[in-house]
């Protein structure tokens, strides 16, 4: 999977010093997959949560939220490899707030 948008994740790494290990771990693992469902997201990640289009991962133990937008792996017509792209990185008590899940979509 490609991240498209990993400026995003550098910028929650440096503002949650305590999420940067757990960030670089769940990117990695991100990378070298090739999800094509969301079901092959949760084999990897079983705490994963599909909501309103987007994929919610859970970092430092529920500490965080890493809200994504994945679009997933093809073989038909063409062969992709996937994108995934990083919305936002919230605390867990400001993940109630749906606004705030992505700010950056009128970037």
């Amino acid at each position: 999977m490609h991240i498209v948008t990993r400026k995003h994740l550098s910028d929650a790494a440096r503002k949650y010093r305590d999420a940067l290990k757990e960030l670089t771990i769940w990117a990695g693992i991100a990378e070298s997959a090739r999800w094509r469902n969301f079901n092959e997201v949760r084999a990897i990640f079983p705490d994963a949560d599909a909501v309103d289009g987007y994929v919610i991962f859970n970092i430092r133990h529920n500490r965080y939220r890493l809200i994504t937008v994945i679009h997933y792996a093809k073989d038909r017509p063409r062969t992709t490899d996937g994108h995934i792209y990083i919305r936002s990185v919230l605390k867990h008590t400001d993940y109630n707030d749906h606004s705030k899940w992505d700010p950056f979509a009128h970037e």
